[in-house]
């Protein structure tokens, strides 16, 4: 447990007391242990991003399936939303989305930040860790932890004293004895804004809290809190920190040899000892509104992005400084209909003087495929006129698996016979027939639910879908004997 203001450790627990059980090693002082982190950095990066005006908090990020040469990561809970909002995919600490933000950060970036924000274990190249780095594919402390997020809760309280600008020396390490003095500590530039920060914490207070089922805001007595669990590859990790104005409190589950446990996740072993910290506290109180460095940025309601001129529903809202140079809206664009609003048409087909002129949400065919399970007012684009030029070629039609490049292992069977790869896609049309052909050789024809199990030999095949327009799509993948 830290201070704030000072980042003096005012708590200090490096393992439990059982001295007398030489399997617990309870003289290993786990803070200071480099371990996996898991989700514990996401919201780091979650508040780069804002201070740069790459995004805004309710920015639409992409969660569809993906592959990072023979990984493809996953969801906690192994679904997808086909898009999210930023500040939701923070408060569901939601993997895919993390790493779509960090492939338009830049893993590089996000390295020197961890670096100049306070980690001291990062000893590899930043190529070494690659996009692993949101996901917990590094080593950090529990004490290198405490102390960047106590900074970060530092210079959100220093915002109004240093008139918006946020001071450097205001990041350093925590201290184990209270007689030490910032004045020395050394001069890095820091890559965040106290605004963006504050957005930070603010999606970070909106996590569920273990076992009360979020009915925690109806009590007076309760606490703001920023939190963030982190679970590591194999459940050898569970990591709960929490902050408020005043007090940072980081724990760490785990076995002090590394072995995993099944179920050893930070959400059910740390966070309820978090919160039982916490309520033995004084209210630490909560960070107040920036006064500095903040925009008021005209954002598309549906995406969350700063409104395009097609964006029809528009809100004005209090964001970071640098929202205001945040991409426009991209998925709101104008498509012409007919008289009867029920089909889309061009110029060929129908005389303008016909045509309705209207904005339209669209997403990409594999986002769409996702978030119109969860949304329900999600409205495909209406289908062309019969007769009209087809005009949208490679847009009604994606493939969901496999993805690019994919390298498959396929396992055997009980009976010792290989087993089957479910191919899908997905096509804007939901009644349109598609036409599946593996390597030029036709093999099924789908339509309503496009998935298709297919057995290809060992290497590599190229797989293509044709629907009833002629539009297609193509893509390669590997059958690999084992996996790489």
């Amino acid at each position: 447990m830290l201070d704030v203001e000072t980042g003096n450790a005012l708590a200090y627990v490096g393992n439990i007391n059982a001295r007398q059980n030489p399997e617990m090693e309870s003289d290993v002082d786990v803070i200071a242990a480099q371990r996996s982190p898991g989700s514990a950095l996401k919201p780091i990066l979650y508040a780069a991003m804002l201070s740069e005006g790459l995004i805004l908090p309710g920015s639409l990020i992409p969660d569809v399936p993906m592959q990072i040469g023979n990984y493809a990561p996953k969801n906690f809970d192994l679904g997808y939303d086909g898009a999210v909002p930023a500040h939701h995919a923070l408060a569901r600490s939601l993997n895919i989305p993390a790493l779509k933000m960090l492939q338009q950060y830049k893993y590089q970036r996000f390295y020197e930040m961890l670096k100049s924000c306070g980690i001291t274990t990062l000893n590899q190249p930043a190529g070494h860790y690659g996009l692993s780095l949101v996901l917990g594919g590094c080593e950090v402390t529990l004490w290198d932890l405490a102390g960047v997020y106590a900074s970060m809760a530092r210079a959100l309280n220093h915002q109004k004293s240093n008139k918006g600008k946020l001071n450097s020396r205001d990041f350093h390490p925590p201290y184990y004895l209270q007689k030490h003095s910032t004045k020395n500590s050394p001069t890095t530039h820091i890559n965040l804004d106290a605004t963006s920060i504050y957005f930070s914490f603010q999606a970070m207070k909106e996590v569920m809290r273990p076992g009360e089922e979020g009915l925690w805001q109806q009590f007076s007595s309760s606490q703001n809190i920023a939190w963030k669990t982190g679970t590591s590859f194999g459940f050898r990790d569970g990591w709960a920190i929490g902050i408020t104005a005043k007090y940072v409190v980081a724990v760490w589950c785990g076995n002090a040899d590394g072995e995993g446990r099944p179920d050893l996740i930070g959400v059910k072993t740390a966070a309820p000892i978090l919160f039982d910290i916490f309520r033995l506290l004084p209210n630490g109180g909560w960070f107040q509104k920036p006064e500095y460095n903040y925009s008021f940025v005209p954002v598309c309601r549906q995406s969350g992005f700063k409104a395009n001129l097609d964006c029809p529903d528009v809100d004005t809202l209090f964001s970071p400084e640098n929202g205001s140079k945040s991409p426009l809206c991209p998925y709101h664009r104008m498509i012409n209909l007919d008289a009867s609003g029920n089909y889309r048409v061009t110029a060929e087909c129908e005389s303008p003087a016909n045509m309705q002129h209207k904005s339209w949400f669209v997403l990409t065919p594999a986002m769409e495929y996702y978030y119109k399970q969860k949304n329900t007012d999600y409205i495909s684009l209406p289908p062309f006129k019969p007769g009209c030029a087809f005009s949208d070629a490679g847009k009604t039609i994606d493939i969901i698996y496999p993805l690019p490049n994919a390298k498959i292992y396929v396992p055997l069977e009980i009976n010792g016979e290989r087993g089957k790869t479910i191919f899908s896609a997905t096509h804007r049309k939901s009644n349109t027939k598609i036409f599946w052909s593996l390597d030029d050789e036709f093999v099924a024809t789908t339509q309503h639910f496009h998935q298709f199990a297919l057995n290809p030999s060992v290497g590599k095949h190229i797989i293509t879908l044709v629907d009833e327009n002629g539009i297609s799509v193509s893509r390669q993948f590997e059958i690999v004997e084992k996996e790489k």
